[in-house]
């Protein structure tokens, strides 16, 4: 008898780091969340945005699974006025001994919904690092007037032939500099505030391009701005079955 139950205390205590390692693989397979987020940044002059975004992702591995990769969606809201939006092709602006020439833009604002890739680093329990970058989309913009500033020709002044320009209708990441439109890319950590809540603080990359309704001489019909934001905002977990371990790690 006390044969036996040695051996099932045995077994027992062999089992319990096995239950524990499918605990952890179990808690950490999964992330859907869905969150709200804010961001500012100050370079010339102040710029904002605004997003919601969801997002799932899967974790690799069947151990720790440090490391998890997925898809979002994100709708953005970009505002800004009295911007400068350089040339897009790095060619062409090479050529000006003065600088890039520059499309004056005296407001500003972009929609964008543009699904995303992600990545989850994690830290610790609690704590995890996201770095996503937007695939591509839609853009819902209203035309907005530039006026062309040319730095080899006319520096430092504003030319007052008005430009009709606008927002692409498609946006497009391509992965070098000739990617299309409106992208944004987020590198951020998440701190857990409760079951259901998370923290995020990071901040967010933002390349903005407009196109003119006609050619530009020496310069085509593209514009952009690459825009840095410091951004922080709030996530919150949506898978809706949970099992009692999940609803217990927090």
């Amino acid at each position: 008898m006390i044969k036996k139950l040695l051996v099932c205390a045995l077994l027992l205590a062999l089992g319990m780091p096995s239950d524990a390692q499918q605990m952890r693989k179990v808690l950490k397979k999964r992330t859907a969340e869905a969150g709200v987020s804010g961001s500012m940044g100050y370079y010339g002059n102040a710029h904002w945005g605004a997003d919601a975004n969801i997002q799932y992702l899967h974790g690799i591995g069947r151990k720790k699974q440090w490391l998890s990769v997925g898809l979002g969606l994100r709708a953005h809201v970009f505002g800004s006025k009295k911007r400068e939006y350089t040339t897009s092709s790095a060619k062409l602006a090479a050529l000006n001994p003065g600088g890039a020439d520059t499309m004056y833009m005296p407001e500003v604002q972009t929609n964008s919904l543009n699904a995303y890739a992600a990545i989850k680093i994690h830290i610790k329990k609690g704590v995890d690092v996201f770095v996503n970058w937007d695939i591509g989309g839609v853009n819902f913009g209203d035309s907005k007037a530039g006026y062309f500033r040319s730095y080899e020709t006319n520096p430092g002044k504003i030319n007052e032939v008005k430009y009709k320009t606008e927002p692409y209708a498609f946006n497009l990441n391509t992965l070098n500099s000739d990617s299309y439109g409106t992208l944004v890319g987020e590198a951020y950590g998440s701190f857990r505030l409760n079951r259901q809540m998370n923290w995020r603080l990071g901040f967010n990359y933002l390349r903005n391009e407009y196109k003119v309704d006609r050619n530009v001489p020496m310069n085509g019909k593209r514009f952009y701005q690459n825009h840095w934001l410091v951004m922080t905002g709030l996530a919150f977990d949506i898978r809706w079955k949970q099992n009692k371990a999940q609803e217990n790690y927090w």
